[in-house]
């Protein structure tokens, strides 16, 4: 019975071949929810939303239309919207960043001393954060040396000299910190100073060319 479906399925495609090389029109193939495979130059509408296979004037199969998708397909095809859309925030973000540049600044002078100005301020901030540590290691050193008197000695460290050696590391450790923090802030800005001028000389000189 197969092997007679078979032919049958067989003799049905090569006609259905001669008719399309003649009349050069569509052909697919799909298979019905009962497992039955169909040749045709019209898909019924019962049957368009299975899955089926275009065929070129050879009966070679040249598309695939609502194929069933794997997990991985499904999965990679959700990965390529993300990043599309991905793409999108940030070709739009870099719009709204071109438009701030053109309208904040009528010259490259401008830029520069705007961010002369931030840098400043940074370097003003590390500096007094600079004197502090240094100072609060002074106190801390001076401090450490009166325990150290008392522990010579055997006496008790008074409460005073202990709370003040804590009190002052814990400073130290804050002024680090924050002198670490201004460093970076000032590489970053000198970074982005850098693609500031670079990209409102680019965008001038393009709208000066058009």
């Amino acid at each position: 019975m197969d092997l007679y479906f078979h032919r049958r399925n067989l003799l049905a495609l090569a006609l259905l071949l001669t008719t399309h090389i003649i009349g050069a029109s569509e052909l697919y193939r799909w298979v019905d929810e009962n497992g039955g495979v169909h040749y045709s130059d019209r898909v019924p509408p019962s049957q368009a939303q299975q899955p089926r296979t275009e065929l070129n004037n050879y009966g070679r199969a040249t598309r695939e239309v609502n194929v069933l998708k794997t997990k991985e397909q499904i999965l990679q095809e959700q990965q390529q919207l993300i990043e599309q859309l991905r793409q999108k925030r940030l070709r739009e973000k870099e719009v709204a960043a071109d438009r701030a540049l053109l309208t904040t600044f009528n010259s490259t002078e401008d830029i520069d001393a705007l961010y002369a100005n931030r840098l400043q301020d940074l370097d003003t901030y590390t500096e007094s954060n600079r004197r502090r540590l240094e100072k609060t290691r002074d106190l801390l050193a001076k401090t450490e040396k009166k325990r150290i008197w008392y522990q010579a000695r055997e006496y008790a460290v008074p409460k005073q000299i202990s709370d003040n050696i804590k009190e002052y590391k814990q400073q130290i450790a804050t002024y680090e910190l924050l002198i670490e923090r201004n460093l970076a802030k000032r590489k970053k800005l000198e970074k982005k100073y850098k693609h500031d001028k670079h990209r409102y000389r680019f965008l001038t000189s393009e709208s000066e060319s058009e």
